[in-house]
């Protein structure tokens, strides 16, 4: 994003005849950006980013942050072997916390967004051996010397 200052300096130097590929490696950004100000100015708009349009989001960050409490507090409720729950169950809870009814590769975003992961079941190739499958883990087992899995401690809520 560039500043107020930079889009004026765009279109000053376009007035004074340089070309916009110039313009563009001399701000540091695309040829397009270039002309999208250039052409406000010279209509005369503002160079000021403008708010957009549409309806707010209810997931503000209180929303997001209890969300995120209902929902590991429905997961440990709902299995405490496997700690998991469908998307489905998460668009349950999100309805009854915010009152909205989103699709569900949406919740699939949300959840993203407060920081779990998707595990989906991978299906067993019609050739697996379970017998080769755990002497490769022990043998794999036996020839590493740090663990291998970790999970993130703080996952990021942006």
């Amino acid at each position: 994003m560039i500043s107020i200052r930079e889009r004026e300096f765009i279109l000053k130097l376009y007035q004074q005849g340089k070309k916009q590929e110039y313009i563009a490696d001399l701000i540091g950004c695309s040829q397009p950006t270039v002309h999208k100000w250039v052409r406000c100015g010279l209509q005369g708009r503002t160079f000021e980013t403008l708010p957009r349009s549409g309806r707010p989001t209810k997931l503000t960050v209180k929303n997001l942050s209890l969300l995120k409490q209902r929902i590991l507090e429905r997961v440990k409720l709902a299995n405490e072997a496997f700690c998991s729950v469908s998307t489905k169950q998460v668009s349950e809870i999100i309805c009854q916390e915010i009152g909205e009814t989103y699709s569900l590769r949406h919740v699939e975003r949300i959840m993203h967004k407060l920081g779990f992961s998707l595990i989906t079941p991978r299906s067993q190739h019609l050739r697996h051996d379970q017998d080769k499958v755990d002497a490769f883990r022990e043998r794999f087992k036996k020839n590493s010397s740090k663990s291998m899995w970790v999970m993130n401690s703080s996952p990021s809520t942006k």
